[in-house]
């Protein structure tokens, strides 16, 4: 099984909503607006977590010719109990903050593109 966490926003560029983290940064780097909020340095701190314990993932597309790019999105694999804790621990913040993030299951999130021990990314456009 693999867990998506994702913002009702839609990213065009992978045509599905974006994810808790695009989400995060968004509200990050545009901290102007959110200074004050406590939330704002949980969510640095959550981040900060996240870039001690999870690796950048390597592949983010799929290209089927030289002009056609398919791209993925990050999933955990349900098996990632510390991650899954941390990112619903970021949901939560950012829900209180107004923007509600919906977590998905799923057992086929589409072709793995790449994976490590705690995540995966894949495209719904390229199904197993």
């Amino acid at each position: 099984m693999y867990i998506r966490f994702e913002s009702l926003e839609r990213d065009d560029a992978a045509r599905c909503n974006a994810g808790i983290f695009c989400r995060t940064y968004d509200v990050w780097y545009q901290r102007v607006d959110w200074q004050g909020y406590w939330h704002v340095g949980e969510l640095r701190r959550v981040l900060d977590w996240f870039n001690e314990r999870l690796d950048q993932p390597k592949q983010f597309y799929y290209r089927p010719n030289r002009k056609a790019e398919l791209s993925g999105v990050c999933w955990f694999h349900d098996t990632a109990s510390d991650h899954i804790e941390q990112a619903r621990y970021m949901a939560w913040l950012l829900d209180d903050l107004g923007i509600p993030i919906n977590e998905i299951r799923s057992p086929n999130p589409g072709r793995v593109l790449w994976q490590d021990r705690y995540q995966a990314v894949a495209s719904r456009h390229l199904m197993n």
